[in-house]
């Protein structure tokens, strides 16, 4: 925009005559009339953009206030998110696990949907002192009078096992029924009941999937109150050195804040969603990461561009700061509305994953990144209304000189430009082969499961699940259901020898613990196992089986309990062994075998995510493709966009598996050697870190669009826009940097493995792509970038015809 541009906004208005009907006083008609005109014509010929910008910074009050009753609102419904978060679900629509899950609905609708335990352990006294049975004996009783609790049962009933064999811990089984949101609300009390039972001797924890999962939110929580208390001042010092003034740092900074009310605001939105579909608790975090890095990255976009307006500005009226907003909003706005966009159909591309977290991360950034776009645009431009050129007061001593006199063209930026493009060619072959070498060790990405019980070593339910898995196979809070069915009819003689011979083979496998199963309980209690005798132990039993076998007799749960945890590679190899022998030993018999339960969901995720993966990339890369071509009206300059991204992305996955996967560099980093990368953590990391990739590549890319626009020097328009732009993109880079480096403090291991690829990924696309590749790239192309099929031009929406004609190739 030029200087004539604030010529006509302050251009006289046409004069009105005074003495018309109810016109008492002529001069303040006069006067209304004049201010009218001068926003008309202040507004006239501009975008939609441009109109919102100059409204709201007129109105600034208006905006603020709505914003305020919005934030009121949204408090109430973030309640609700942030209290029915869900813990890790792996299910797999469609999936060998959701089958079996289904199967066990349908035809076991009275039995308990969960079964957790009571942990009985004492160093001194052993399960067979007086004690120790008074003391289970209470508990069981306590629990059995619950509400919350549809039954549950003496160790002394089952004492092989529910009962160590040091006779020094003790399980009670206990049953819960409802939702996943519902399980995890009782936990907390069932927990204090379990605290309430412990005396001097004896030791009483409650755990399961449940009271793991509630105290993974618990985590999440501190986890995430821990990110925010370093990153958000981290970004405050960042951005005092980038502005030079405690006022203009002071705006990208209240947005920081803002972003915090940003994530509330998200919140607020996936609470009315929660209402349908729950959430896992993992959202919380990758929404907030989300908001506090990339609301203060648009504000710095924002708040640069309207510094540069401020420059340009002949007067200091309401109108010329409205303009001034409204130009802003025009070229930074509408960058960081397509680069936000383009987040978006990233993160579209993750709906193609079968799987309802995977789903639920989706909605979650999704919503987070909506939200910073409307804020970017409406609350920042009615900030900066309000402030006007007072956004450069208390300049810093080393500031002063740059904030009076900018001289970008003479800039540290301008040279390293002016160096680059001299060398395009050394300095292009010598950036890409150092990120594709960092990018090779992607390609021995391995997938694997952390359920976080590290993470949560520390909680209550944490300590008991650590006694469990020293005491017993870990594999008996998470066992593998196998469901055979035959449909209708109550099972036969073949059918029941079928399963008795599933469950002996699978028993001899080393790393099953345990199998149960109708046939094992059968010629346990009456030493035989046909068909005659399963209907007799029903009816003796009065429907004590009815946990194993359905009412009808069709279906029957086969339970195998490995000796390691549900995450192992080692349980996982077991889960493929059922797998593989099942459909051989039932083959012959009229039964349908599923496998599934906690260990098979992991097995089944694990499969989808290395199905999905090059679907997911294909997407965003078509996506993004389709819409850099509709922002820059280029045919070439998408296809070195996505090339570079890929760069980015590749070196990003390639370090992570260096460090995580393989070791190297993790003591120096404060991480542990984990020998995978989490599975899902891929799949929406590569959508986000594609997507972010081109926030910074679309302001660039804006501003060397406009200078080309202007003189149709693509060496001209590469140096401005690298010139132009640098300073912020560094800034913006390093403050998310700092807030995605932040993560890497809490415990989980998905959010430290998500902060370190996706903090590396903006500091290498920041650096070595922005400031190297870029205009390396853009110079050695020359007009090519610009270049546009006529075909193409004609049918694109907004195309004007011969347009630039004389610049194209």
């Amino acid at each position: 925009m030029t200087k004539s541009s604030s010529t006509t906004i302050s251009d006289p208005p046409r004069q009105v005559e005074p003495g018309r009907p109810g016109e008492a006083r002529p001069e303040q008609t006069r006067s209304e009339r004049s201010g009218r005109d001068r926003t008309r014509r202040a507004e006239s010929g501009r975008g939609r953009l441009y109109r919102i910008g100059f409204w709201t910074a007129l109105h600034p009050l208006k905006v603020i206030a709505t914003w305020l009753v919005l934030l009121v609102l949204a408090v109430f419904s973030a309640g609700y998110f942030t209290s029915h978060l869900t813990g890790n679900k792996s299910v797999v629509t469609g999936s060998e696990s959701q089958k079996a899950l289904q199967l066990i609905e349908a035809k076991f609708p009275d039995a308990p949907r969960e079964t957790d335990f009571v942990v009985l352990h004492s160093q001194g006294s052993t399960t067979s002192d007086e004690v120790f049975r008074r003391a289970v004996a209470t508990a069981v009783t306590r629990y059995g009078k619950d509400p919350a609790v549809v039954g549950a049962a003496s160790p002394y009933s089952a004492p092989a096992r529910l009962i160590s064999s040091d006779r020094h811990t003790a399980l009670i089984p206990v049953s819960l029924n409802g939702s996943d949101k519902e399980r995890q609300k009782t936990a907390k009390p069932l927990q204090d009941l379990a605290i309430g039972l412990a005396t001097e001797q004896i030791d009483v924890y409650f755990t399961g999937s449940s009271p793991l999962a509630a105290a993974g939110v618990l985590q999440g929580n501190e986890d995430l109150a821990r990110a925010e208390s370093i990153g958000l001042p981290a970004a405050a010092i960042v951005l005092l050195i980038a502005f030079g003034s405690l006022v203009a740092a002071a705006i990208p900074l209240f947005l920081g804040v803002l972003a915090v009310l940003a994530v509330l605001s998200a919140f607020g939105v996936l609470g009315v969603v929660s209402i349908f579909t729950p959430f896992d608790v993992f959202v919380q975090t990758a929404v907030s990461m989300l908001c506090i890095a990339m609301g203060i990255d648009y504000s710095l976009f924002i708040v640069s561009r309207f510094r540069e307006e401020l420059a340009r500005m002949e007067g200091d009226t309401r109108l010329d700061r409205a303009a001034a907003v409204g130009r802003t909003l025009a070229t930074a706005g509408n960058a960081v509305l397509f680069s936000g966009t383009t987040v978006v159909a990233s993160l579209n591309g993750l709906w193609l994953v079968r799987s309802p977290k995977v789903h639920s991360m989706a909605m979650g950034m999704t919503a987070a990144v909506l939200v910073m776009m409307i804020i970017s645009v409406t609350l920042l431009p009615a900030l900066l209304g309000m402030l006007g050129p007072k956004i450069n007061r208390l300049a810093l001593p080393w500031a002063r000189k740059s904030l009076a006199n900018p001289d970008p063209e003479h800039s540290l930026w301008a040279k390293l430009a002016s160096m680059v493009m001299r060398r395009p060619v050394a300095i292009a072959t010598v950036s890409t082969l150092l990120l594709s070498a960092l990018a090779i060790p992607a390609f021995g990405l391995r997938f694997g499961v952390d359920l976080g019980s590290d993470a949560v070593a520390d909680s209550h339910a944490g300590q008991g699940y650590a006694i469990v898995s020293d005491s017993f196979a870990p594999g008996v809070l998470a066992p593998i259901s196998v469901v055979v069915s035959r449909g209708d009819g109550a099972l036969d003689d073949a059918q029941l020898n079928a399963i008795s011979k599933f469950s002996t083979k699978a028993a001899a496998n080393a790393n099953v613990a345990e199998v149960v199963s109708i046939t094992t309980v059968l010629d346990e209690t009456v030493r035989g196992h046909t068909a005659k005798d399963l209907q007799l132990a029903t009816q003796k039993a009065g429907g004590g089986l009815d946990s194993i076998v359905s009412k009808d007799g069709s279906t029957s749960i086969i339970t195998v309990r490995p000796r390691l945890g549900a995450d192992t590679k080692e349980t996982a190899l077991v889960v493929e062994e059922l797998r593989t022998s099942a459909p051989v030993t039932f083959a012959q018999t009229r039964l349908t075998p599923h496998v599934g339960g906690g260990p098979a969901e992991i097995v089944d995720m694990m499969a989808e995510s290395s199905r999905a993966m090059p679907i997911v990339i294909g997407s965003v890369l078509a996506a993004s493709w389709v819409l850099l071509l509709f922002a820059f009206r280029s045919f070439l300059l998408p296809i070195k966009a996505i090339f570079m991204n890929l760069l980015t992305s590749g070196a990003a996955f390639g370090a992570a598996v260096l460090v995580f996967q393989d070791g190297y560099g993790a003591e120096l980093l404060g991480v542990e050697r984990t020998g995978f990368i989490q599975v899902i953590l891929p799949l929406f990391a590569f959508a986000l870190v594609f997507g972010l990739s081109m926030d910074y590549e679309v302001f660039i890319l804006s501003r060397m669009r406009e200078e080309w626009e202007r003189t149709g020097d693509n060496k001209r328009a590469v140096r401005v826009g690298i010139t132009q732009t640098a300073g912020v993109v560094t800034a913006a880079a390093t403050i998310m940097v700092v807030v995605f480096s932040s993560f890497m403090f809490t415990r989980s291991l998905e959010i430290k493995q998500m902060g370190f690829m996706m903090g590396l990924a903006v500091l290498i696309d920041a650096t070595i792509v922005r400031l190297l590749l870029v205009p390396a790239f853009m110079r050695l192309m020359g007009s090519w970038n610009w270049w546009l099929p006529k075909w193409l031009d004609r049918i694109l929406p907004g195309a004007s015809p011969g347009k630039h004609e004389s610049h194209t190739a």
